[in-house]
């Protein structure tokens, strides 16, 4: 949350308000800083480049429910999971509760895109 210095005649704000962030290559992004840089790396407008993220986003989301996995060349290969339910503990109290079975996403990485970090 954003606070406030209140004078006689103007409010100012003294910190920026939270972004939604991305992980990328072991620091985090905005969204709006990895839309720029992809509109400036493929000559688009930002709106395009905006347009395209979410439209790969949605891609890849259809395809994992549809098959199961998905490869990316050059880069690796998506893949649905599962999480067998579990017991666990409630850190506060110590007690002992169940995890309910929940379905991910599995990363691994093709040779270039492991390569390219050695």
């Amino acid at each position: 949350m954003a606070t406030k210095k209140t004078t006689a005649s103007k409010t100012t704000k003294t910190t920026p308000p939270a972004k939604k962030t991305a992980a990328i290559g072991g620091k985090e992004k905005s969204i709006g800083e990895l839309v720029a840089a992809l509109a400036e790396t493929t000559d688009l407008s930002k709106a395009k480049a905006k347009e395209v993220l979410d439209a790969h986003a949605e891609l890849l989301i259809n395809e994992l429910k549809e098959n199961g996995s998905v490869q990316l060349a050059g880069i690796g290969k998506l893949k649905l999971g599962e999480r067998a339910e579990r017991q666990g503990r409630n850190p506060s109290t110590g007690e002992a509760i169940t995890i309910k079975a929940s379905k991910t996403v599995k990363f691994s990485g093709g040779k270039r895109f492991k390569d390219s970090f050695q």
